[in-house]
């Protein structure tokens, strides 16, 4: 009996020694909000919300651990989730419950390998220069922009060189005796020095078997703070195959502006355009993908802490031709109108 206790407390310490080598943090962002949208439906009618995955910031869980392995190494991982904040429920219909990011990798001074689900290297390249830095992701149009928010399977370096930051990707098709088919190929830089952010980034995506499509995605873009506001400006160019001779493009252009009227309250008024485009079917007919969008927002937002602030938008898009509501040229609603406010809170 004595032998026992004796060997319990031993693995006691051990494990006591282990746990404090090993750092593990809990946070997440909860939004909730009211949303009103007027023309939903082709029909024109106006819709007022509250259930969404966030309005200002994206709703989220996650759990990061860091262990030291010594010798400038250390093992880390990333577990993130999403919520519904009117419902409670995940924020995908498949009840994927990491559905944001599931990762786990290993870092070496200042380079990292990382294994998983996780953001897009074009996504992590726009974040530098997207005015709202990805808040209001449901609707500007920054998201869109990146080549896919996350992928599966995919194998992702980042390593930082002084003021340069290099990622690379591959994320795994995983279809058998084709190694393409499915799979997504990207490499991106950015560049951080004082006032001044740049970054670029290009990717390759590849349709499923036995077609395997390709996806052809670039972006580049930059920042500059001076005094109490900073400029970001962004560009975003796609060409996609797909079947019967049709190549759909997407380009997207952005602009804007973050003014600091106080240490408490910022005013972000931004611009953001889409372009979509189409080639024509094997019988040399029209195929109705051409269309625009025009967006203009306007974002206030009042800091009551570090972690809590208060936020009011209004945004007008205007729409053409397959961008319509609706999704063709014949449809009646070209303008819709947002009108959101809310308290959004980081813990």
């Amino acid at each position: 009996m004595k032998k026992s206790l004796l060997a319990l407390a031993v693995l006691g310490a051990f494990a006591g020694v282990a746990q404090a080598q090993t750092a593990v943090q809990i946070y997440g962002s909860f939004d909730g909000g009211l949303r009103q949208t007027t023309n939903v439906d082709a029909a024109g009618n106006s819709r007022l919300s509250m259930g969404s995955t966030g309005t200002y910031n994206s709703n989220r869980i996650g759990f990061k651990g860091v262990e030291d392995l010594g010798g400038g190494m250390n093992g880390h991982f990333t577990l993130e989730t999403g919520f519904n904040t009117g419902t409670g429920a995940l924020n995908n219909a498949t009840n994927q419950l990491f559905e944001r990011t599931a990762a786990v990798g290993l870092g070496f001074g200042a380079n990292s390998l990382d294994l998983g689900r996780q953001y897009t290297v074009a996504f992590k390249t726009i974040a530098a220069y997207d005015p709202f830095s990805y808040k209001y992701p449901g609707i500007a149009l920054a998201v869109p922009a990146t080549a896919g928010t996350r992928y599966n399977n995919d194998i992702q370096y980042t390593g930082t060189f002084g003021p340069v930051t290099a990622r690379a990707e591959y994320a795994l098709g995983e279809v058998a005796g084709d190694r393409t088919a499915g799979s997504n190929r990207a490499i991106g830089v950015n560049y951080a020095n004082g006032p001044l952010a740049l970054g670029g980034a290009y990717t390759q995506r590849f349709g499923d078997a036995p077609t395997d499509f390709r996806t052809k995605h670039w972006t580049v873009g930059g920042a500059y703070k001076f005094g109490p506001a900073r400029l970001a400006v962004g560009y975003a160019d796609q060409k996609a195959e797909t079947a019967a001779g049709i190549d759909t493009t997407n380009k997207w252009y952005w602009v804007g502006l973050n003014y600091a009227i106080s240490p408490a309250v910022e005013i972000t008024p931004a611009f953001y355009r889409q372009k979509q485009g189409g080639g024509t079917g094997a019988s040399g007919a029209a195929t109705s993908l051409e269309g625009k969008k025009d967006l203009y927002m306007l974002s206030v937002t009042y800091a009551f802490s570090k972690r809590t602030n208060f936020y009011a938008l209004i945004d007008q898009s205007r729409l053409d031709n397959a961008l319509r509501v609706g999704g063709n040229a014949a449809a009646n609603q070209d303008r819709q109108r947002d009108i959101a406010v809310g308290i959004n809170h980081l813990f």
